[in-house]
């Protein structure tokens, strides 16, 4: 974290010498000798001392150094291949057939979004052309996928693109719209040329949405000559943007709109009912979140919050230990939503959130629970979590699911009791919120 803190930071330093300057006046008074009462000259001897001392101090300041940092983004694009040849990802271009999630072994299917659009890692720093103005930006991506239809065939994929984008801010407040102008050079395995446009809604706690078209032209992985124009709808999670003004603002400054946000959430639990009737042995689950975020509402004392994670996996239980053909409790979600609220304790070191979680693809899946999330350690925030999931099952005939958790996925209720570690997470307290500031910076 030290590493990404230096990339997405500036740090100023104003370096002050102190000069202290004392003088000492010491007065020394004698006794006259001889007989009382006789005049004698005055005896008094006045000493001075000066000193001089120096002392050197540095006070530094931390502003953020980019314009937009965003772990993942994906869309679902519009006809960019036949009907029936679609990958099948849905609106977002995340809703993937659970036999193909997480693999490269897509079939066709007939599919309104033929197609997806899907960056990792993007960072844009600002580019200071035209009257020191930075709405112009330069940035890459860790890596960039345009899958037009369900084969490699016309697949363009980038490493560490370029890109150069200028943004129109029509709603210069949190939420931010702005419309986004994008030429991107691709180099390497495809080699291509990408004018986009997109309007773009965000971000809260991370959280965007996005109309994007744009046309890409170049040669896909298979060396292929793409000539394709496209339209799509996006969704990206920890996806943070700034205003050029925030490039002034100091990190402590900044007003945020999320209880919490994180990379990931890892929480073991264990089944305290609804698990393997059969076990002679305590039953240990699993639950994992992947870019989990709580949103403030801005109603009322803003306690009551709302979130999405990207995705949610659930491991309850498996019939047979050791046997990874034996029926398994497992279930997950793509973009599950969950509302609660939140109860800071103290000064918001701590705090209490009574929650649902409801997931509704590629099957059904909710949870109620009370989870105690606690500011223990910076970057890795702690819970216990007290609730109770119920999921419908689901079948996949092969795939990454199939090979890693198995094929006979089982439908399960459980209550059970958690303790949870966030991966890259941050709980911000009431007065970090900008609902609680009543003037910015």
């Amino acid at each position: 974290m030290a590493g990404l803190r230096g990339i997405v930071t500036r740090t100023e330093k104003d370096t002050y010498t102190h000069t202290r300057q004392d003088t000492t006046f010491t007065v020394e008074y004698q006794n006259a000798p001889g007989e009382r009462g006789v005049v004698y000259p005055s005896n008094r001897t006045i000493t001075s001392q000066r000193a001089l001392e120096q002392y050197d101090s540095t006070a530094e300041r931390f502003y953020p150094n980019f314009i937009r940092f965003a772990v993942f983004e994906s869309a679902g694009l519009l006809a960019t291949g036949p009907s029936d040849q679609a990958v099948g990802g849905g609106i977002f271009g995340v809703y993937v057939d659970p036999s193909e999630a997480f693999s490269d072994n897509i079939r066709p299917k007939s599919a309104v979004f033929t197609g997806f659009l899907s960056r990792f890692a993007t960072i844009e720093f600002p580019l200071y052309w035209f009257d020191e103005l930075p709405t112009w930006t330069i940035g890459t991506s860790v890596g960039e996928l345009f899958q037009f239809e369900a084969t490699n065939a016309r697949a363009v994929v980038g490493t560490f693109p370029i890109y150069l984008r200028k943004r129109y801010f029509l709603r210069d407040q949190i939420p931010y719209v702005t419309l986004t102008g994008a030429v991107g050079l691709g180099f390497s395995p495809s080699q291509y040329l990408n004018l986009a446009a997109s309007l773009d809604v965000g971000s809260l706690g991370g959280l965007n949405v996005r109309a994007l078209t744009g046309i890409v032209l170049g040669r896909s992985l298979e060396q292929e000559t793409i000539v394709q124009p496209y339209v799509g709808i996006g969704v990206s999670v920890l996806d943070f943007h700034n205003h050029p003004r925030e490039l002034r603002r100091q990190w402590k400054d900044h007003e945020h709109s999320s209880w919490s946000i994180g990379l990931a959430r890892i929480e073991p639990f264990l089944l305290l009912s609804g698990g393997d009737t059969a076990a002679t042995s305590p039953s240990i689950g699993l639950q994992l979140q992947l870019a989990p975020t709580t949103v403030a509402f801005p109603v009322g004392d803003h306690r009551i919050c709302a979130g999405v994670d990207l995705f949610n996996f659930v491991f309850a239980y498996r019939q047979q230990s050791g046997n990874r053909n034996s029926p398994v409790g497992f279930g997950y979600g793509v973009l599950p939503l969950h509302a609660g609220y939140w109860i800071p304790i103290g000064n918001g070191a701590a705090a209490i959130e009574p929650f649902v979680m409801y997931s509704y693809f590629p099957h059904t899946m909710w949870q109620v629970a009370a989870r105690l999330h606690l500011d223990a350690i910076e970057w890795l925030p702690l819970g216990i979590t007290l609730g109770y999931i119920s999921s419908d099952g689901f079948r996949v005939t092969g795939g990454t699911i199939a090979d890693v958790v198995g094929r006979n996925i089982l439908a399960f209720n459980v209550a059970y009791l958690g303790i949870s570690m966030g991966i890259g997470g941050e709980l911000f307290r009431p007065a970090d919120l900008r609902y609680y500031r009543t003037a910015s910076p």
